[in-house]
């Protein structure tokens, strides 16, 4: 219990999962005040908005591909004889085509495991991460094709389930650490007026607050970007803990992080590129090697202080230990 609570955020790129830089937190807010009881179905950081549209500009790139397949397809068919080159050429048009209905369907229902952006992963979860994992997805060239000199943000509009930006309060950084990519922000609770941050939590009571951070991002060739990434938390507010609970270890086993994986995809491979002409010297890829495709996953980690610690015993400054945060 108490107004004064830090909160750390830290991005962590996953290694070998695409050629994205993460440069700096820019921004860090929070709102969104929900109370439930331990009946109701927990919330998460999920949305299918960005997943939507990808695959539906996937798909469309696919299909627009295909129909100029067919069309040759056409023409070829209704030649009365074909030369020796064209029927080869009519055949590898027709495995072309074949292939890529089998990647449409791929994309639109991704198999376990597979590596396409919406797939189920069934590897364990680590401790404190969500089992789900969100894509973001902006086409990076074609909005750069419309308006080359506006500054392209990813996630702007992802907004999760039931989040009101307008109830988003932004918080002052009060430590940045830019090597690491994480910040500290100070959060005052009462600023959001809610009953449900201002008294104990019940056993029966479960509080959800949206946590929102900017993070300046690079590619290779580059270009900066922002990404947009939201964590929804499930806070406790309870009594500062007395001295004889302190020597039980009380409260030990309350989790101080919790995280998220994020994909950001920031284009579909470059169909309109493609050449049916010199298709015989393309060769069919598994669609989980795209190379086109500019992906990689984010873990947002936040270190949520609920209860109210003496001073002495605390430190504004960020762990030298990478894996360990400090209580603030």
């Amino acid at each position: 219990q108490g107004l004064s609570r830090r909160i750390l955020v830290r991005v962590l790129p996953v290694g070998a999962s695409g050629n994205i830089a993460c440069k700096n937190i820019s921004s860090i807010t929070i709102g969104n005040v929900n109370s439930q009881t331990r009946h109701q179905p927990a919330l998460d950081s999920y949305q299918n908005e960005d997943l939507l549209k990808l695959r539906c500009a996937w798909s469309e790139a696919l299909e627009s591909v295909q129909n100029r397949i067919g069309e040759k397809l056409h023409r070829l068919t209704e030649k009365d004889t074909l030369s020796d080159s064209e029927e080869e050429e009519r055949g590898k048009l027709l495995e072309e085509w074949i292939r890529l209905l089998r990647e449409r369907d791929a994309v639109l229902l991704p198999k376990e495991n597979s590596g396409v952006p919406g797939a189920r992963d069934s590897r364990p979860v680590p401790q404190g991460m969500e089992a789900r994992i969100p894509t973001l997805f902006a086409d990076v060239n074609d909005q750069l094709r419309q308006n080359p000199k506006h500054r392209i943000v990813i996630g702007e509009g992802s907004n999760l389930s039931g989040q009101d930006p307008s109830s988003m309060i932004r918080l002052t950084t009060v430590k940045h650490d830019q090597h690491r990519v994480c910040a500290i922000a100070a959060w005052d609770s009462s600023t959001h007026e809610t009953e449900s941050l201002n008294c104990v939590t019940e056993p029966e009571q479960r509080v959800y607050l949206t946590l929102q951070v900017g993070v300046d991002v690079s590619l290779p060739y580059g270009m900066e970007l922002e990404l947009v990434l939201r964590k929804r938390v499930c806070v406790r507010i309870y009594k500062k803990k007395s001295l004889r609970d302190s020597m039980r270890g009380f409260m030990q086993d309350i989790p101080k992080r919790c995280g998220v994986m994020y994909e950001v995809v920031t284009g579909i491979p470059l169909f309109s590129n493609y050449n049916l002409d010199t298709l015989h010297k393309r060769t069919s890829t598994p669609i989980k090697e795209e190379e086109e495709e500019d992906s990689k996953e984010e873990t947002l980690q936040t270190n949520n202080a609920m209860s109210s610690s003496d001073n002495s015993q605390q430190s504004n400054g960020l762990s030298d230990n990478d894996d360990s945060i400090d209580p603030l």
